[in-house]
């Protein structure tokens, strides 16, 4: 890839990392700019999936104080699940069609969004109640779940996860930002130790996408804490409709 053509990826996710650090969907913008290119479809995925630890990492750090110490355990449990799902959906990538899965992703997030809707106070305030061990059940197969999309492409794989921590554990959007990113760090790591494998990535192009990304979601943490719950909810919603429109049509 050309010197121009990195400039342009990079100062596209510089800008998208700012917006998309806090809800997710960095990955629909990014792949495509890349494909579009000139890079392989799965050496795009996978170079982005490169730069997204970095990403995550940022907004880890950015979002740190808005979580409870009594979440960790939960995290720490949650991560694991999330690593074994990204093994396989990382392998999955050498052998499976991502158009099926795209349209089906694209109903749900359809879904999402009308709840979002239906429901003005989801993410807005940490609902404290008791978790069922149904619910708590319910939750951890779908984190594990998404791990597995997560580990085969990415793109919107946040933007999921933030609406089940919201919707099964009552918690708000700037926690689901921080508890999100530790969750990306492990399924992007662990995606990529495969795609190195395979050598897939290709670290002329993810290196700086990786620092610009980084750079995008420090500024990007700063504004949303300053924002506040009210303004990421707005800004999800948005991402779930932008979301939804591109998968189902491009």
């Amino acid at each position: 890839m050309s010197l121009i053509s990195i400039l342009i990826v990079c100062s596209l996710s510089f800008v998208v990392s700012i917006l998309s650090i806090s809800v997710g969907g960095t990955s629909l913008i990014t792949v495509p700019v890349l494909i579009s290119l000139g890079m392989i479809s799965k050496n795009a995925v996978a170079t982005n999936m490169f730069a997204l630890i970095f990403l995550s990492m940022s907004g880890a750090i950015g979002f740190r104080k808005e979580i409870k110490l009594s979440y960790y355990k939960i995290i720490a449990f949650f991560s694991i699940l999330t690593i074994c799902g990204s093994l396989i959906g990382a392998s999955l990538i050498l052998a499976i069609e991502e158009d099926i899965l795209k349209k089906v992703i694209a109903i749900m997030i359809c879904f999402i969004a009308s709840s979002f809707f239906l429901k003005k106070d989801f993410g807005i305030q940490e609902r404290n109640e008791k978790i069922s061990k149904m619910k708590f059940g319910g939750g951890a197969l779908l984190i594990f779940i998404l791990g597995i999309y997560g580990g085969f492409f990415s793109g919107g794989y946040v933007t999921f996860l933030s609406y089940v921590l919201i919707l099964t554990f009552g918690l708000n959007f700037l926690q689901v930002a921080f508890i999100t990113k530790i969750f990306n760090i492990f399924s992007s790591s662990v995606a990529c130790i495969f795609f190195y494998y395979h050598t897939l990535i290709d670290f002329s192009v993810g290196i700086p996408l990786a620092f610009s990304m980084a750079l995008g979601g420090f500024l990007g943490t700063k504004l949303a804490i300053a924002k506040g719950n009210l303004w990421i909810r707005s800004l999800f919603i948005f991402f779930v409709i932008i979301l939804a429109i591109k998968l189902l049509i491009f």
